[in-house]
């Protein structure tokens, strides 16, 4: 590696790439490159940087923060002549102001944030002891399911564009010291994927927000606002939280309404597209955008049901709801690295009509429910909370090994 066999220190200057600004975190996104740089941050200086315009001040006087682009500048040159769909442009005057805060701030470790920020990792490799690619899914999977249940696509179109990402994949996998993954399931997809020895370390997503939830159990919601409110919560713009809105509201909504008429569907999240827009003009179904804060909706919801189909990552939505006591039944795949103990810690299914049934049943049982709750979130404080964060990162930062 460029800098030899040098001794490392105990403090670790972290620098985090991002291609939005990571503060203030809005997107699942948001979340885990905000949640590492304040975990790196018990270690040494932090700074994020992003490559699109930062546009609100940062308050937190531990994490410094710049933007390597400037709201209104003229558009300059691309980094590369080519790049797959899967790939940010990343501007020449971007890379420049990203050497100069490098050369400015000297940081220990460079985390960059995922494959579409693949341009970086050549012009940054020399400039850093340890260059870390932090992988929020595997993309070459994830393509795999998205383009999948794109049916506007030809089969041959969707195979090329996983393969093209797979092939970028291999390439970042070459140039980086680590790799961080989500979950223990996306580790062992790279290792059967690829032959490259890099270490990866599985440094999962945490609570959200998790400063501004009461780490005690909550008292559960009273039925005032009707019974049950279930709560869904994420990117009404994605594709698979479209689908599964659709699900929500179209099937299990009226099957659980049948057993229970004052059921309700709160959809809460950012970027509604018309067609969710649209189910807000069904029967016990709530549109929400762009709330300011989840605290108020997730204090009322008493359940959350996440079928999703296609996705990646481990999903941030449930364990915002274990943190604040909602009992959470989804699909396996929405639930997919996160390890929680089915049919105690949560319920899964794939089918639209058993999520329901298992709405219904939970609802209507009131000791399994509140032994629910109480497992769950014992469960998510303990393996997602902040210490918990803290140690995979400071693992992930090879601080945990000998020598370090």
């Amino acid at each position: 590696m460029p800098f030899g066999n040098e001794p490392r220190s105990a403090e670790r200057r972290v620098l985090v790439v991002s291609h939005d600004p990571a503060f203030p975190p809005a997107s699942g996104t948001d979340l885990r490159n905000h949640r590492n740089a304040v975990a790196a941050a018990a270690f040494g200086p932090v700074c994020l940087a992003s490559v699109r315009p930062q546009v609100v001040e940062a308050i937190d006087p531990h994490i410094r923060i710049e933007a390597l682009s400037i709201e209104g500048e003229a558009r300059s040159a691309s980094i590369g002549w080519w790049r797959i769909r899967a790939e940010h442009r990343i501007s020449r005057s971007a890379l420049a102001r990203l050497e100069r805060l490098v050369r400015d701030f000297r940081p220990d470790s460079i985390m960059v944030e995922g494959i579409g920020l693949f341009k970086l990792l050549r012009p940054l490799r020399p400039l850093t002891k340890q260059l870390i690619l932090d992988m929020h899914n595997v993309e070459s999977d994830l393509a795999g399911q998205l383009h999948r249940a794109d049916k506007a696509r030809s089969a041959a179109a969707r195979f090329a564009a996983a393969i093209a990402i797979r092939r970028l994949e291999s390439k970042a996998l070459a140039l980086v010291d680590r790799i961080w993954v989500c979950s223990n399931e996306d580790r062992e997809r790279l290792i059967a994927l690829f032959p490259h020895k890099v270490p990866i370390d599985v440094v999962p997503n945490g609570i959200p927000h998790a400063g501004d939830i009461p780490e005690t159990l909550p008292a559960e919601a009273a039925a005032d606002n009707g019974f049950p409110v279930n709560l869904f919560v994420g990117h009404l713009d994605y594709p698979p939280n479209v689908d599964a809105v659709e699900r929500l509201a179209g099937t299990i909504l009226p099957r659980i309404r049948q057993a229970l008429p004052a059921a309700r569907l709160v959809i809460a999240g950012r970027s509604p597209k018309p067609a969710v827009r649209a189910l807000a003009r069904l029967p016990g179904v709530e549109l929400v955008e762009d709330p300011e804060t989840m605290a108020p909706l997730l204090s009322r919801a008493h359940l959350t049901i996440i079928p999703l189909a296609a996705g990646g990552g481990t999903r941030i939505k449930i364990l915002e709801a274990m943190a604040w006591g909602v009992p959470v039944i989804a699909t396996p795949l929405a639930a997919e690295g996160l390890g929680f103990v089915e049919n105690q810690e949560l319920l899964l299914s794939e089918s639209d009509e058993e999520l329901a049934d298992m709405a219904v049943g939970l609802c209507l049982d009131a000791e399994r429910r509140a032994r629910q709750r109480i497992l769950a979130h014992q469960a998510v404080w303990a393996r997602f909370g902040p210490q918990a964060i803290r140690n995979a990162v400071r693992n992930g930062l090879g601080l945990g090994e000998a020598g370090a």
